[in-house]
């Protein structure tokens, strides 16, 4: 459900330091810098200015434009299954990839030998197929892999789902309860047919959303707590998959109106004793990663119910969410009794051991589909060997449970940039190795970001809505006229008592929101990609109006130019959401972003065309006043814009990452003496001068009273974020001094032939095939 907002919007003028910082070697993928910090103080009763009118930009150009190599018209993809475990027969679900423009339709295509249904997950500009999912029967040995090819002739399944025999009547009744810090327990039970969100003749997805309540004036007299269940059905097995999403996430409003609607009326963080899923009617139920997420055994509850406790004596913040899943099997009467245990073994390995299923990597790679903008490159020699260790470190991490990090990074703003990049790592070693295990890595890095505190359900942002989500979820700072009714929780004290142990604490778990500079919805995003997952592409609609709601165009201190990487990675957060949603205000909301804010703000004439410019700052060790930019930032706005230009086609995008190759230029030194790294015939500086004391200064001015600021290495370190995305620039390029400025700085960054740890690592995902093969 969508509320609209509309009340009168103020102009908030506020100063925003942008703060850099240092980083590691080559190859760390380490760069400096915390979040930025908004004010401490918004001004009072701003005056107000005209709303940001939203521009018409029209259809998106359809013709095939870079980066990218050719792909053969023959080119065929292939799929690889790997079942860890016993012998079984399952409907199978992998995404296929397809080259722009080679797939029109999904006609005539199946897996080689198998009838097979179809997905679109997402399209090429000329609406082709980019990702489809598809469905299939498969029998499987124990402990066995396999490998099938994407055919051009074989049965495709059209036509209606139709339930398992055993649900025909009906699903088993599933639901959810929680209970207060005072012992309260309130209920939700899903009711009714709930929303169609996925369908085939081999599977459907529905999706119910739920209040929890107790009985009337008991507890805290209002619903408590939300419950989102995502259901997978199968027309051949006797199970469905329910994904329970335990929530805070109201939406709220400042002024409801007197609106019944409980999403209008937030909670602010809460204590919870306990949090049960509940089912009543299924013959065996299973909990996914019961040991790992601490999910406790069934015990009897009210009304022929059995209730699964997954939490206990926590709390949940304000716009926090957590995911589980459940297996519910219902035996076959019509089945024998070898039936119906070879059915609950299959149930139990779906749960234990679940077949993963990837396309190859070659697949990827030659269809450029993975990601925005292709890969993954050749892994290392010894890629089977780093998949082990990678895997087993992650497994035995001590970082599961309710609230864990799952391997990720728990505050976003982090030095070092852990969660920036053009492709999920762990998916990208998956498919370097073979080893598909890390598929488990995926889904969980995935999965944890519902513990991220901007969730704000139905929510959709306008551009003249007063709505700034700077933190996410509109917290005490209130820098946002409208606070989503977050506001009438702290001035009222509403349900203070409610919140002991969540005022004890971090909020939110120290999970924070994804933050303007770090931009990184890569989990989500891959993990769309590779099992059109419907709570994902539910996640990533809702990342794209935060993007909305944080990059805002006129009022507030987010309408003018942000820092380099930060403007480089929103933007790629803009493609990834119109790409898993295919709606164009999210294609929109990023042009009117390129043309009226960065393109009016950044450094268009002169010899460095730099996008942000940042001010004095100590790091730099230089005295007095000073101006400088840092090249390394910009490689954010290569794999940004190089992503918008393709998938957009706006001519404005691909000059701004044209700009970028005479950003590097400028700051580029040769044939310099340094201190510490001797003699660097090619080397690129970290911080640019580009002004002392006001007054305009050459790079060098700081060279022999300071030496020059190399970061790490000269050609290392936070360097290397450029590096992929200068030869992906040369091949995008059509301006022949563009290109040749990219290609030679990236060749000299790329430091060629790669080693086999830069193969393993982030930065050099996406270097095009031509370099790395």
């Amino acid at each position: 459900m969508n509320h609209a907002l509309r009340i009168s919007a103020g102009a908030i003028a506020i100063v925003l330091v942008l703060l850099a910082a240092g980083c590691a070697g080559r190859g760390s993928g380490s760069s400096g810098g915390v979040n930025p910090q908004p004010p401490v103080e918004p001004p009072v009763d701003p005056p107000v200015d005209p709303p940001g009118e939203p521009r018409d930009w029209g259809t998106i150009p359809p013709e095939p434009r870079g980066p990218g190599e050719v792909v053969s018209a023959s080119f065929v993809a292939q799929i690889d299954i790997v079942n860890d475990g016993a012998a079984r027969e399952e409907t199978l679900f992998a995404s296929v990839p397809f080259a722009w423009g080679h797939a029109p339709n999904l006609d005539g295509l199946t897996i080689a030998g198998h009838d097979t249904a179809w997905r679109v997950l997402q399209r090429w500009p000329d609406r082709s197929v980019r990702v489809a999912q598809a469905q299939w029967r498969e029998s499987l040995a124990g402990n066995d892999s396999i490998t099938h090819t994407v055919a051009s002739f074989g049965n495709r399944l059209l036509g209606d789902f139709q339930p398992h025999p055993v649900f025909a009547a009906g699903l088993p009744d599933f639901g959810s309860d929680v209970s207060d810090r005072f012992g309260v327990v309130y209920t939700a039970t899903a009711t009714g047919n709930g929303e169609v969100l996925q369908e085939t003749p081999l599977a459907r997805v529905r999706r119910w959303r739920t209040y929890h309540r107790a009985a009337a004036g008991v507890g805290i007299d209002r619903d408590f707590l939300t419950s989102t269940f995502y259901v997978t059905e199968f027309r051949d097995e006797p199970v469905v998959l329910v994904d329970w999403v335990l929530g805070n996430d109201y939406l709220g409003a400042d002024d409801p109106n007197g609106s019944t609607d409980p999403e209008l009326y937030p909670l602010g963080d809460v204590d919870v004793n306990e949090a049960r899923f509940r089912h009543r009617n299924a013959d065996l139920a299973l909990s996914y990663r019961a040991v790992a997420e601490g999910i406790g055994a069934a015990v009897p509850a009210a009304d022929g119910f059995e209730a699964i406790p997954v939490m206990q004596n926590t709390f949940v913040g304000d716009g926090q969410t957590r995911r589980y899943r459940f297996l519910l099997l219902r035996d076959d009467p019509a089945a024998t009794p070898v039936q119906v245990a070879a059915a609950r073994d299959a149930a139990n390995q779906r749960i234990d051991s679940p077949v993963q299923t990837l396309a190859t990597r070659e697949s990827w790679q030659q269809t450029h589909a993975l990601g925005l903008l292709g890969g993954p490159a050749v892994g290392p020699t010894d890629a089977a060997v780093r998949a082990d260790i990678d895997y087993n470190d992650w497994t035995n991490g001590n970082h599961f449970g309710t609230w864990g990090s799952h391997g990720d990074v728990k505050s976003t703003g982090q030095t070092g940039t852990p969660r920036n990049h053009p492709i999920t790592p762990a998916l990208v070693h998956a498919l370097q190795s073979h080893d598909l295990r890390l598929l488990t890595q995926v889904e969980q890095l995935a999965w944890i970001q519902a513990a991220r505190p901007y969730h704000l359900h139905g929510l959709r942002v306008e551009n003249d809505d007063p709505v700034l989500l700077w933190s996410g979820v509109p917290g005490p700072e209130n820098w946002s006229p409208e606070s989503f009714g977050r506001r009438n929780i702290l001035q009222q004290g509403l349900y203070e008592n409610y919140r002991v142990r969540a005022n004890a604490g971090e909020r939110a778990h120290d999970f924070s929101p994804f933050d303007v500079e770090h931009w990184s919805m890569e989990a989500v995003f891959d993990y769309w990609t590779i099992t059109g997952d419907a709570w994902a592409q539910a996640e990533l609609r809702l990342l794209g109006e935060n993007l909305r709601g944080l990059l805002r165009p006129v009022d507030f201190f987010t309408s003018t130019g942000m820092s380099a990487r930060a403007e480089g990675w929103c933007m790629q957060g803009f493609v990834q959401a119109f790409l898993a949603t295919d709606q164009l205000r999210f294609r929109d909301a990023a042009l009117d972003r390129a043309h009226d804010i960065v393109d009016r703000d950044r450094t268009k004439n002169g010899p460095h065309r730099a996008l942000s410019i940042s001010s004095t700052d100590p790091r730099t060790m230089w005295p007095g006043s000073h101006e400088f930019y840092m090249p390394w930032q910009h490689g954010g706005v290569l794999q940004g814009y190089l992503a918008g230009w393709k998938f957009f086609g706006d001519p404005l995008l691909l000059e701004i990452c044209e700009d970028v190759s005479l950003t590097v230029q400028y700051g580029w030194v040769r044939n310099v003496v340094d201190p510490i790294f001797g003699v660097v015939a090619d080397g690129l500086r970290y911080y640019v001068p580009l002004t002392h004391e006001g007054q305009p200064v050459l790079p060098t001015v700081f060279d022999i009273s300071h030496g020059v600021s190399f970061g790490d290495s000269p050609l290392g370190g936070a360097h290397t974020f450029l590096t992929s995305g200068l030869l992906l620039l040369h091949q995008a390029s059509q301006d022949p001094a563009s290109k040749a400025r990219a290609l030679e700085y990236g060749e000299l960054l790329l430091q060629a032939p790669l080693s086999d740890d830069d193969r393993w690592n982030k930065w050099f995902f996406t270097v095009p095939a031509a370099w790395n093969h």
